[in-house]
């Protein structure tokens, strides 16, 4: 199968690049994001600071890229992505004996997305798109809740899953999804340019090429994913997951099956969303069960003919725990693709100490975790919007000490469930059509679920320039 996606992989950048002159639109492209990053006590809630000191860090991350349109039926798209960073300290990068440089992360300039799309061949109702591709915009499935982002090892420099999808075109307004992806642990499919480095382990710190660890596991899977609107006021979109996790450093190999649906009740101003997801698997030790569950349901309303056009929403998560590290047993759920910011971006850091053991030193492995969310977003001005957020969140189950590296065993309490409160805003401006800007701030204050941890703060500000 590797060999496989290397083929159609680079089929595409065939197309892409050399076939240029046959296309009927080329449409080139490109952007440039600049963000500034602050923690404060992220990560171990100020707990660990030898081993998490606070950050300051600047990250720039450019894209090119290309689509060609070769006729209604067939097109190619292409984007080659970069994203170095700087830190400012406290936090420093280990000294690289070849740059001599602690502070600037130069990264690599890797092929972020390549596919080629096919519609319809010989009339046939099946969309296809093969290649590297990213699930975002109206490529999403629901709210990214199960699958939305191959690469979380790497932030959100890339989002991009190496697939095979077709879509079966039903009728107006029903369709299902196939999908088959490949994600391994480094980028094995695509070269890159200037590949990152890596600490080598050795005793005067010594470093060499490696690329950057995309994911906590190789990953692969695929699901079937409908979409069916059933009336203009409602959708229902059922779902089948299978994934299969391996090559862990000390874990072992895991085989999930996830059963979803996810259902959009909107009537006017007034909208009911929620998903529900069950899972079944084991991990390959000798048959440990994996019986996870998780969900959330939102209400909102809009005040579209109030000043400021405010949206209210309020929602409960549940994300299940594992009860106990020692049965037969996994009741923890399991996010599956979707290792990323979902109701706050601070937390994913703060999860990594409690879930090392089960998905690596990859932030955003949301489980064992129910959540309170009240959701309020304004609009003061043109081409401006402002949303608060607060949320009260516990965890289902208590974890034991067993469970967690040495580094982090003063940072819980082993006893409480009350992680505690967090405060967010984001304000978004547009500027005009190629540039935007966002301001960022998060504040959590722990609860019992936690000992001797500090209140943390998460900002960030970004400025974006589109062509």
């Amino acid at each position: 199968m590797k060999q496989l996606f290397r083929f159609l992989l680079f089929f595409g950048f065939f197309i892409s690049f050399f076939s240029v002159s046959f296309a009927i639109e080329n449409e080139p492209g490109a952007s440039v994001r600049l963000r500034q990053e602050i923690w404060d006590n992220v990560v171990s809630l100020g707990t660990a600071r030898d081993a998490q000191p606070d950050r300051n860090f600047f990250r720039l991350r450019i894209q090119l890229w290309d689509n060609v349109k070769f006729n209604d039926n067939l097109s190619a798209y292409a984007r080659i992505a970069t994203e170095p960073k700087y830190y400012d300290g406290p936090y420093e990068l280990p000294l690289d004996n070849r740059t001599n440089f602690k502070n600037l992360d130069q990264d690599e300039v890797l092929i972020d997305n390549l596919y080629i799309d096919i519609k319809k061949p010989f009339d046939i109702p099946i969309n296809f798109r093969i290649g590297r591709q990213d699930f975002l915009g109206k490529d999403m499935y629901g709210e990214g809740f199960l699958i939305l982002d191959g690469t979380p090892g790497d932030g959100s420099r890339t989002f991009y899953f190496n697939a095979l999808k077709a879509t079966v075109l039903i009728a107006e307004g029903q369709s299902v999804d196939i999908v088959y992806v490949s994600d391994p642990k480094t980028d094995q499919y695509l070269p890159s340019l200037h590949p990152a480095y890596y600490d080598s382990g050795s005793a005067d710190r010594t470093y060499i090429e490696h690329k950057k660890r995309l994911t906590a596991s190789n990953e692969r899977g695929f699901w079937v994913y409908g979409r069916n609107k059933i009336f203009e006021w409602l959708n229902i979109e059922p779902y089948y997951i299978y994934k299969k996790e391996e090559e862990y450093i000390g874990i072992d190999e895991k085989y999930i099956n996830t059963f979803g649906i996810r259902t959009v009740f909107k009537v006017n101003d007034f909208t009911l969303r929620g998903e529900i997801a069950r899972q079944i698997g084991k991990y390959d030790d000798g048959g440990k069960k994996i019986r996870g569950v998780g969900g959330y349901a939102f209400a909102g309303y809009s005040f579209k003919n109030s000043p400021l056009t405010p949206n209210v929403e309020v929602g409960y998560v549940y994300l299940s725990g594992d009860k106990t590290v020692s049965n037969d047993k996994d009741e923890g759920f399991n996010p599956l693709f979707s290792r990323a910011p979902q109701w706050n971006e601070l937390l994913i850091y703060t999860l990594i100490p409690e879930t090392s053991g089960k998905g690596g030193p990859i932030p955003g492995y949301w489980t064992n975790m129910k959540a309170l969310v009240a959701n309020l977003k304004i609009y003061p001005f043109k081409n401006a919007d402002i949303k608060l957020s607060y949320q009260h969140l516990w965890a289902d189950e208590q974890i034991q000490s067993s469970s967690i590296n040495s580094t982090y065993q003063n940072m819980f309490s082993y006893n409480g469930k009350n992680r505690g409160d967090l405060w967010a805003v984001i304000g978004n401006y547009k500027f005009n059509k190629n540039l935007d800007g966002m301001l960022q701030i998060e504040y959590f204050e722990p609860g019992d679920f936690y000992k001797d941890a500090k209140n943390a703060t998460f900002i960030r500000w970004q400025l974006q320039y589109k062509l």
